[in-house]
């Protein structure tokens, strides 16, 4: 019961790095025109929402051609749950967006924020998978600041092009 469990967590956290950087990237790329928070929301959840489908579908075709069978009602929901699960946490660097649009923070400040959760995201799931590698402390730092690097080299790009 245990490896189901990883099984689980390892397609959730796959989700929600894959869906962050997807979340990042639209972020990033709509800083600098005129679109407004609610523009913003819409765009990512959109973006997100669409990689989850698509991803989620390609691996549900993926399992039906690996083992030669459709996948059972359980594993369709276990399916649709990771997808769920993976694209809320990829929907964490819009929370600034919402708060934007809520009229509490200013539109500028969320721009500022929102990759670096981003970042965070991608961040804490690459420390829980270095961690469940039984790595050690040095090497979990080092990789987990690899993984980080994901998110960091979309903000250095949009820094050097602007």
């Amino acid at each position: 019961m245990p490896e189901m469990r990883f099984e689980r967590t390892a397609q959730r956290a796959a989700r929600a790095v894959y869906g962050s950087i997807i979340a990042l990237a639209v972020i990033i790329a709509l800083e600098d025109t005129s679109a407004s928070a609610l523009e913003v929301v819409a765009a990512s959840i959109g973006a997100v929402v669409a990689a989850m489908l698509a991803e989620g579908y390609a691996e549900y075709v993926a399992q039906v051609i690996r083992q030669r069978r459709y996948a059972t009602r359980t594993e369709l929901v276990q399916n649709l749950q990771d997808i769920g699960a993976g694209a809320l946490a990829a929907m964490i660097p819009v929370a600034p967006f919402v708060l934007a649009e809520l009229g509490l923070i200013e539109l500028q400040t969320a721009y500022d924020v929102a990759p670096w959760l981003g970042v965070a995201v991608i961040g804490a799931y690459s420390l829980l998978a270095n961690r469940l590698a039984g790595l050690g402390a040095v090497q979990t730092w080092l990789l987990t600041a690899a993984g980080m690097l994901v998110g960091v080299s979309l903000i250095a790009i949009k820094a050097a092009t602007h």
